[in-house]
């Protein structure tokens, strides 16, 4: 009688804990997932190659003010360096043919970022080159390319900004600023859906 009584005590706990019972399996939209656990649990893993058999990086640029994850060959040599190679992806924009699909750059001209230092899995870019006169929009896409672009790499889970030396506040993606590390998840809401 007692493991009647605890076997049906368990069945309305679980009834009444807020999981909803389905029958068939929902997909989940891939932009609500972060990051971090789409890159899989291996820190050597990394994007499945636009070409198979080759590396890759990803590169996050814009689309109709949304930010979109592209995956690229990794130029050849093979880098030794992926996030060198993903901050000259970034710099580098569009591709002629992404450009074609309606993929642009928030990124200035004019900015240069270069790596000020790597402190367990936060990487501290030094920004150079002019970026007044740009709107809100377009400062916090620049941002958000950036921050997700770094972070997809599986060695990186923050980003901090320097201009000569000193923090620099950016943009999230509610319109706050900040000179805390950035993650992936201060501008998923910005990835196209």
């Amino acid at each position: 009688m007692r493991a009647l009584v605890t076997v049906l005590a368990a069945a309305v706990v679980l009834a009444g804990c807020g999981v909803p019972v389905q029958q068939q399996p929902a997909p989940i939209d891939p932009a609500a997932v972060p990051s971090r656990l789409l890159r899989g649990n291996s820190p050597t893993s990394g994007p499945s190659s636009a070409t198979p058999g080759k590396p890759a990086i990803q590169v996050v640029l814009v689309r109709n003010d949304r930010l979109v994850t592209l995956v690229r060959d990794a130029p050849k040599p093979a880098p030794s360096d992926r996030l060198q190679t993903v901050i000259s992806a970034l710099l580098a924009g569009p591709t002629t043919t992404e450009q074609a699909d309606g993929i642009t750059s928030a990124l200035p001209p004019e900015l240069t970022l270069a790596v000020a230092g790597v402190q367990g899995q936060v990487v501290h870019l030094e920004l150079s080159g002019e970026t007044d006169g740009r709107s809100a929009t377009e400062n916090v896409l620049a941002v958000g390319q950036i921050v997700l672009s770094v972070t997809a790499l599986s060695t990186v889970d923050q980003v901090t900004f320097s201009r000569n030396g000193q923090p620099v506040e950016a943009l999230l993606a509610d319109g706050a600023l900040t000179t805390d590390p950035l993650t992936a998840a201060d501008y998923a809401v910005l990835r196209s859906r």
